[in-house]
């Protein structure tokens, strides 16, 4: 009777330990991993959306429609979706459930940081075709304000100086330098030059500018993201097409 016990017992603690793995499945471009974890230790919610923290990029916003490449659809730039966005992906990225660790903890707080500062950068410049002024306010990126902001301030000849510049530094690294220049000289000849001038100095001058000194949480983690998130099954099998 007593080993029968002590056998039911075994059986009992094995199946309930049993029915703490379960699998986890997640794909990239071209693999597909499935993970068993210990559902005692987290829940599928909160994998999920360390998942979605670590793996994938759909926590941001798009900076599509901060700029214009063309002086006519300044009119039609409109802050109210992205704004709106912005404070949804806020109001998730500090109450969603997630797996806390130190690196999680740290890329949480990096795409925080991201977030504001893009979200800041997009304001700004969409604000700045018909107030330029507005870039003084920017925080940060002060070599970008010198280089830019003060000369689409400025307007006229010290605007376009800047667009001419910033068309030689674009030619520089261009595989058909000749058609930059070309496309340059009839801008400028046009009667509508300080209008090119203010698109291309926002879109390729401050804009490219600031967005680089923007410390994207991707490229700060993102070498890291995997191997952490793996962490978190007992065993992982990963099954890859070919490129």
């Amino acid at each position: 009777m007593k080993v029968l016990l002590i056998l039911v017992s075994t059986f009992l603690f094995a199946a309930n330990s049993f029915a703490q793995i379960k699998p986890f499945t997640w794909t990239d471009v071209l693999c597909e991993s499935t993970g068993t974890y210990d559902s005692k230790k987290y829940s599928e919610v909160q994998l999920r959306n360390t998942q979605r923290l670590l793996l994938e990029y759909e926590f941001g916003i798009s900076s599509v429609g901060a700029t214009v490449w063309k002086y006519e659809d300044i009119a039609k730039l409109d802050a109210t979706e992205i704004e709106a966005k912005y404070k949804d992906l806020i109001d998730e990225l500090e109450h969603f459930e997630y797996i806390s660790t130190p690196f999680t903890d740290a890329v949480l707080a990096s795409k925080l940081r991201e977030t504001r500062q893009l979200y800041q950068l997009i304001r700004t410049t969409m604000a700045a075709y018909t107030d330029p002024t507005v870039i003084r306010k920017y925080q940060g990126a002060e070599a970008c304000k010198l280089n830019y902001g003060v000369p689409i301030i400025a307007g006229g000849d010290t605007m376009v100086a800047a667009w001419k510049k910033d068309n030689l530094d674009s030619q520089s690294k261009n595989a058909d330098p000749t058609r930059l220049q070309r496309r340059w000289d009839e801008e400028n000849a046009s009667s509508d030059r300080l209008k090119f001038a203010l698109v291309e100095t926002m879109s390729f001058g401050w804009w490219n500018c600031a967005n680089q000194e923007i410390k994207y949480t991707s490229e700060e983690f993102g070498s890291r993201a995997e191997k952490e998130f793996r962490k978190f099954f007992i065993r992982v099998r990963t099954k890859c097409d070919q490129p």
